[in-house]
């Protein structure tokens, strides 16, 4: 019994000096509790950042849909009157909208005379609502095209309009109103370049 006593005691004071002693010699002893926790301890991954996809607008569909949208503006205007200055700036190019702004300037200083075509190039002479029956584009550049629409309203009349388009910051804008009959100089934004620089006569001039 003495001899059991000896040996139990002898076993403790080993456990206790393996368990107390967490270096031997020069190697490092990791406590198995630990390392269980340091295994779990989940590393907060870096976030991927996609950027999102650009859409490509160079395509005729792409064309037609700015233009169809161009016309759902018209419609939502009241009692068939159209406000131009506002579809102006929704739809039309920076060329365009700075050559009104400098002709309107002048305008306003008696400078030159100019009335416009009184909204002709929205909607050709025909009322509201109007429908876009058809579209034909023709892409010219990367950044250019031009597009033939023909319209009608409810009381079936029908209008034609040839129109030059710009792609800029991400839409394709109207950059010009082509009719050779209706514009001096062959087109909307001609005949107002013309006026601007004091030309009189109708001769042709480049877009």
């Amino acid at each position: 019994m003495k001899r059991k006593m000896i040996f139990i005691a002898v076993a403790a004071i080993v456990m206790a000096a393996c368990g107390g002693n967490k270096i031997q010699g020069d190697e490092a002893q990791v406590d198995p509790v630990m390392l269980d926790t340091l295994t779990k301890v989940e590393v907060p991954k870096e976030k991927v950042v996609i950027a999102p996809k650009k859409k490509n607008l160079w395509n005729k569909e792409a064309v037609d849909a700015q233009i169809r949208a161009c016309f759902a503006e018209v419609n939502k205007m009241s009692d068939g009157v159209i406000d131009i200055e506002k579809l102006d700036e929704m739809f039309c190019s920076k060329d365009f909208l700075e050559l009104k702004s400098m002709l309107e300037k002048k305008i306003s200083k008696g400078e030159v005379m100019f009335e416009g075509d009184e909204g002709y190039h929205w909607l050709a002479n025909i009322g509201t609502p109007v429908a876009v029956d058809s579209v034909k584009t023709e892409l010219l550049t990367t950044d250019q095209a031009r597009a033939e629409v023909w319209l009608k309203d409810g009381q079936d009349n029908h209008g034609y309009l040839e129109i030059a388009l710009y792609l800029e910051d991400g839409a394709w804008k109207i950059h010009n109103w082509i009719d050779t009959e209706i514009y001096p100089f062959g087109a909307l934004f001609n005949w107002m370049q013309n006026v601007y620089d004091g030309n009189t006569e109708d001769e042709e001039m480049e877009e």
